[in-house]
């Protein structure tokens, strides 16, 4: 069965709130599993079998990956070993081939989260599932809180590619028109500079050089510009002697 990214954070989200037990991944809690795991790790297992805790599935912090590789489904309480996965935090570390630094975090969900010593599932929006110890058990952190340090894509778990966010669109009033015109400066050339000449004459403003008075000849020099300053003076415009868009609507008569 395809193991998911989607499926690891479902497994993890059904384990909140259950117990830690070093070196488990998923199996039963019970008298005769607490004194294996006694014997196992004798100094991990300073602390009396509760009762109470029969029959619940239980974790370490690599278990619970572990547990969704080798489990059927959230609940089942009988793994399938797989010598192959079976690795402590280093390991899986190490068998991460897309990781980085944790401040560059991608944000999807099921990627593991590390720091030295112990591992994590990031569930999405900042926050880890992890098995944190006997004396919280599986429980929801936050991202920032807990100096995790790498992250890193498990390559026995299948990704979705991060969603791409699409550039939000501005708001525009109602009746409100783009217009997609050329900056024109000095120097310029061609039909959008004639048909910018024969605007400024439109509204009375001759392009002049001592007598001599220029028609609409598509050529940008020294009389336009003077002509164009003084219709942007005269519409409250930043007379810089560019036709940008603001002057453009205010030659066309657009929004005015």
């Amino acid at each position: 069965m395809e193991k998911t990214a989607k499926g690891l954070v479902e497994y993890a989200k059904a384990q909140l709130g259950r117990p830690y037990w070093n070196g488990s991944f998923g199996q039963a809690a019970s008298k005769e599993f607490y004194e294996e795991k006694k014997n196992q790790y004798p100094k991990k297992y300073q602390w009396e079998y509760d009762p109470a805790e029969a029959g619940i599935k239980v974790h370490d912090c690599v278990g619970l990956i572990k547990g969704y590789m080798f489990c059927k489904n959230p609940e089942d309480t009988n793994p399938i070993y797989n010598e192959d996965l079976d690795m402590n935090e280093s390991m899986m570390w190490n068998a991460c081939k897309t990781k980085g630094d944790i401040s560059t975090i991608p944000d999807v969900p099921g990627i593991l989260v590390f720091k030295t010593g112990h591992v994590g599932v990031y569930i999405g929006g900042g926050e880890v599932i992890e098995a944190r110890g006997r004396s919280y058990g599986v429980v929801k952190t936050r991202l920032a809180d807990r100096g995790w340090t790498g992250w890193g894509y498990y390559p026995y778990i299948t990704y979705e590619a991060p969603k791409k966010e699409e550039p939000k669109q501005e708001a525009k009033p109602a009746g409100t028109i783009t217009l997609n015109v050329p900056v024109l400066k000095r120097g310029m050339k061609g039909d959008t500079v004639e048909a910018m000449q024969i605007l400024l004459l439109g509204h009375g403003y001759k392009m002049t050089s001592g007598d001599t008075v220029y028609g609409a000849d598509g050529s940008f020099g020294g009389a336009t510009e003077r002509a164009l300053k003084k219709f942007q003076a005269d519409r409250g415009l930043e007379p810089d002697g560019s036709c940008g868009p603001l002057t453009w609507a205010k030659l066309l008569g657009v929004g005015t």
